[in-house]
């Protein structure tokens, strides 16, 4: 089978189970060798017929660099469950190293292989957006504890402050959460995202820009920009960038890094930083 590979991605992470560890991130240095069937683009020459390895990569850096697993045979596996709900890959081979772990040694780790079983459905992938001006601490934290018993949350953003919009309401919170699902885009909003935003006491009236307990509303599916709001609003694109900057509108041609930069320039938001969703 044809082979697509990213090698030695070295990505800072939380890895290991000594308190040093726990304590500050590490060095982890990642391969990836990602197996699907490319002769479609190797006859077409288009981008879109290859297997993104520009996408896996920061999804890869993304994910790492917001887990703190205590095994490298836990991150390796996760990271091998990410790469299977990529579009065009069937298989992966992982590896993941801790340099310098052990005295005398370059680096120790593991390799693992993963194929997708046959007839097996790849998942979905979601990028949510959580927002609050009610109690924002409280049900931010609720909203993504709520979140896991659905669907499998694979990072969550730093939490931001920003200015309400439309209306003269407290500032708000927001954050952005990646997550993975059987659910298509419909299901997944009025199965999960709906009854979350119901038992978090969200109020729907006549005023969409009245304060509220709980916001949650989807903006990328499957690599699709849903929202178009994701490239303009300061308090959907600057948590979103922390997870996928290299999200490209073709509008513009410029990627979500860029675009939230040009934003944080001129927005009044605020990094929260005792607040993370991703240990809750």
């Amino acid at each position: 089978m044809d082979q697509t590979f990213i090698k030695d991605l070295l990505v800072r992470g939380i890895i290991g189970i000594s308190e040093r560890e726990r304590a500050q991130k590490q060095d982890i240095l990642i391969n990836i060798v990602l197996f699907g069937d490319i002769s479609k683009a190797g006859q077409s020459d288009a981008i879109e017929d290859c297997i993104n390895y520009r996408t896996v990569a920061k999804k890869t850096i993304a994910y790492v660099e917001r887990s703190a697993r205590f095994t490298v045979e836990a991150l390796a596996s996760d990271l091998a469950r990410l790469c299977l709900e990529e579009p065009g890959v069937e298989g992966v081979r992982i590896r993941v190293e801790k340099p310098g772990a052990v005295r005398f040694a370059q680096s120790v780790g593991v390799e693992i292989e993963r194929f997708l079983p046959a007839g097996g459905k790849r998942r979905h992938q979601a990028y949510i957006s959580l927002g609050s001006n009610i109690a924002p601490r409280q049900n931010l934290v609720q909203a993504v504890q709520l979140l896991r018993q659905s669907v499998t949350v694979n990072a969550v953003s730093t939490v931001w402050e920003t200015e309400a919009v439309g209306s003269a309401g407290p500032r708000f919170m927001n954050a952005t959460a990646w997550v993975s699902t059987d659910l298509d885009a419909v299901p997944l909003k009025e199965q999960v995202l709906r009854p979350i935003e119901e038992k978090l006491g969200r109020v729907r009236g006549g005023d969409k820009y009245a304060p509220r307990t709980i916001d949650l509303d989807i903006l990328v599916f499957d690599e699709k920009v849903v929202d178009g709001g994701l490239w303009k609003q300061d308090f959907l694109a600057l948590p979103t960038s922390e997870l996928r900057p290299d999200l490209l509108d073709e509008q513009t041609g410029r990627n979500l890094g860029e675009i939230a930069q040009s934003l944080k320039n001129h927005s009044p938001a605020v990094v929260v930083p005792d607040l993370d969703l991703n240990v809750v």
